[in-house]
């Protein structure tokens, strides 16, 4: 952090100010690798099950991924501001841009699923959902205050802050802009492969007796 001085316009010299101002060097030449076991350990006193840093090169994209949005279409594709084809325009966009990132904290919750009716389960699956959400915007703003100002945050799934979100009626200012996020699919991220390769749980499918949903914070 330096100063930066200014004249209150006042006729009698040396009447300044100083400011503080944010050095122009990267942040990575500022922080020491602990600030990201100090998120990690904030993420996991507020609710995350697992956190697991690596080099963001982990992190893999696969173009197949975007395409499953399609095959067999999703429901929320083309409807949430979230998610292809209304969210970051082609998988090279952000292949090109995850490199420019040197280190990732993957995020998971995880919980359990009652044997409830299948609306009362499909809540339960979800909410934990919810709470990665929560996770990763609080990540992305520990990092923020870090002055990695480039911090990014990633969710799993799709974002459902909203019970219908406004691209429904074609609407493109979102309710939420600085909270609502897209996915690591979204982004076309391999998120099974990801995991594996850091060595890390990967879900079972179809969902049995417990869910696990998966994020990111990129710096």
């Amino acid at each position: 952090m330096g100063l930066l001085c200014f004249s209150h316009g006042s006729k009698e010299r040396g009447s300044q100010m100083a400011i503080p101002v944010l050095s122009h060097a990267p942040a990575a030449d500022l922080e020491s690798p602990e600030f990201l076991n100090e998120i990690s350990s904030r993420l996991m006193q507020e609710g995350a099950s697992v956190t697991k840093i690596v080099k963001s090169s982990a992190i893999l994209v696969d173009e197949r991924v975007r395409i499953k949005c399609q095959i067999p279409i999703c429901d929320t594709y083309g409807k949430n501001l979230m998610c292809p084809p209304l969210v970051v325009p082609s998988i090279e966009f952000f292949r090109k841009a995850l490199s420019l990132y040197n280190e990732a904290i993957l995020i998971q919750v995880k919980a359990d699923i009652p044997q409830h009716s299948a609306e009362g389960r499909k809540t339960e699956i979800y909410a934990p959902a919810g709470k990665l959400h929560h996770l990763v915007n609080q990540a992305e703003k520990w990092a923020f205050e870090y002055r990695y100002r480039f911090a990014l945050g990633l969710i799993g799934g799709c974002c459902r802050l909203c019970d219908s979100c406004v691209a429904l009626t074609g609407k493109t200012i979102c309710r939420h802009p600085f909270k609502a996020r897209p996915s690591m699919e979204a982004m076309g991220i391999d998120v099974l492969a990801t995991l594996e390769r850091a060595g890390l749980k990967t879900a079972t499918f179809p969902v049995a007796e417990s869910v696990t949903w998966t994020g990111v914070l990129l710096v």
